[in-house]
């Protein structure tokens, strides 16, 4: 498992080509951005990261070539495409490593990315497996496609984040278009393209930054120092985590090997990058003694196959989450307690585990926002929502908005994993959670399940005042709690259908 391997740089931009000299092990060599700029505007293109020989689980693609150019130039230049295998050996509920249980269906998936601003872009996939059908999700964009043979077209008038499916789900290509950013060469630590190795839980004091270069593939972790504020992690490139395997459930190992992790963290910004392989729970920045606030989650890219990859903790007040494109097997975003935070402009595919969002017993919240939503794929799972309480530690839920959420695919795959709508409080015997005032707005689930949710309240913790407002299932509307498939009990005391 070990590694070897690592980069420096001194970046100069020389006329329209970024130029970046650098170590990978033995030798050097010159890596080039490649960012055409004119008046009909800026197509940026991250460089090669080199030699992937020994990044375990990450390796440059053999199934898809990806080509852009702007709209109304000639010459497409090539994008290095990445591929992330399905390397998680499944032993939860008594499985083994000898006899693993199920996983996610998918073998692999390759992803790029690349940045444009005040052009269009036109983008050719050349698919080295023979193409029967295509499918370019989130659907509700409406992608105008051509095929000719093996070879797929599209133009993208603003940036997106993409899921292109041949033949069927087993092998996506993601894409992902950037707005361009703006390099910081001045950051405490600074990954230029090429593969670096810097361990787990590499410590980011207050005030401290860190810059991820397009090209580069940066393994290990981060971990926050308890309390710090300030600090920022941003860039283009991959940080991976594939060295490192998934062999445990408990929090102890979860914790130590979370890819980004911190607690009392504040005005933290995380931008722009990929996240490939989180060993435990991806982003986790808790809210010891309620200290976690103004943290923004932006623009970030997770392709994760493990068993807890939760993806984004949002605990405490005022955070952000916004425009993430969120593949994982475990919860796609997370609270344990938080006020005034919105996630919104998500495109997402969960894992058996991949619910959309749970609120787990911890802490009470209010004025959590979730908002343009596309739900593009749930591989399993229990419900889309699911919220716990625990009757020695009451909490209070209060003022959720759910707005603009469209899902294309949640069928029931077992008994466990039946894809519910929504779940609160099914337990009365260990749960208690006060609702008030949540409100489903512009819902639409393309299938529809025989059972799509269960809502109970308690006598300590009822359900105060619950709305669906315009939902929509398997293309119709729904007026009723009949209609919607739910259950509910007599602790509910207000619950409509508009």
């Amino acid at each position: 498992m070990k590694k070897t391997g690592s980069s420096s740089l001194l970046a100069t931009v020389v006329g329209m080509v970024l130029l970046t000299s650098c170590s990978v092990g033995k030798g050097s060599m010159v890596m080039a951005q490649t960012a055409v700029t004119t008046g009909t505007g800026t197509l940026v293109i991250p460089p090669s990261p080199g030699d992937l020989s020994t990044v375990e689980h990450l390796k440059q693609s053999d199934e898809y070539v990806v080509e852009v150019k702007r709209s109304g130039d000639t010459n497409y230049k090539t994008c290095f495409v990445y591929k992330s295998d399905n390397s998680f050996v499944n032993t939860y509920f008594g499985a083994s490593t000898a006899k693993p249980g199920p996983k996610r269906p998918q073998a692999s998936a390759a992803f790029t990315n690349f940045s444009f601003a005040e052009t269009a872009v036109d983008v050719r996939i050349v698919s080295k497996i023979p193409v029967s059908s295509v499918k370019i999700r989130p659907l509700n964009l409406g992608i105008d496609f051509k095929q000719s043979g093996n070879v797929i077209t599209f133009s993208m008038a603003t940036p997106k984040k993409l899921s292109v499916e041949i033949n069927d789900r087993i092998n996506p290509l993601f894409l992902f278009a950037d707005t361009p950013d703006t390099p910081n060469p001045q950051a405490t630590y600074y990954y230029g393209p090429g593969v670096h190795n810097i361990g787990l839980n590499k410590l980011l004091n207050t005030n401290e930054s860190v810059y991820i270069a397009g090209g580069a593939v940066v393994e290990g972790s981060f971990r926050l120092a308890t309390g710090s504020t300030n600090v920022s992690i941003k860039g283009r490139g991959v940080l991976s985590m594939g060295e490192w395997p998934h062999t445990s459930t408990s929090v102890e190992f979860l914790t130590n090997h979370s890819t980004i992790r911190s607690s009392a963290t504040a005005n933290m910004v995380l931008e722009g990058f990929i996240i490939a392989h989180s060993t435990g729970w991806t982003i986790a920045i808790d809210n010891r003694d309620n200290k976690s606030h103004d943290n923004q989650y932006r623009n970030l890219k997770l392709v994760c196959w493990n068993g807890n990859s939760d993806g984004i903790w949002f605990d405490g007040d005022n955070n952000v989450v916004d425009d993430c494109f969120i593949f994982n097997n475990d919860d796609i975003v997370t609270t344990h307690g938080s006020n005034k935070c919105k996630i919104s402009n998500i495109v997402a595919w969960g894992g058996p585990w991949g619910r959309l969002f749970m609120h787990t017993d911890w802490h009470s919240s209010s004025n959590l926002t979730f908002e343009n939503i596309d739900m593009i794929g749930k591989d399993g799972g229990p419900e889309l929502v699911l919220v716990e309480g625990n009757r020695s530690n009451p909490v209070k839920l209060d003022n959720f908005t759910f707005k603009n959420i469209r899902v294309e695919a949640h069928p029931k795959t077992s008994d466990y994993n039946t894809n519910k709508f929504v779940r609160i409080g099914v337990n009365p015997e260990k749960y208690a959670v006060t609702l008030t005032n949540w409100l489903f707005e512009n819902i639409t689930l393309d299938d529809k399940n025989s059972d799509e949710g269960d809502i109970y309240g308690t006598t300590e913790g009822p359900v105060n005042d619950l709305t669906f407002k315009n939902l929509k299932m398997a293309g119709k509307p729904v007026s009723s709690l009949q209609e919607a498939n739910m259950n509910t009990n007599e602790y509910v005391r207000k619950l409509t259908f508009e």
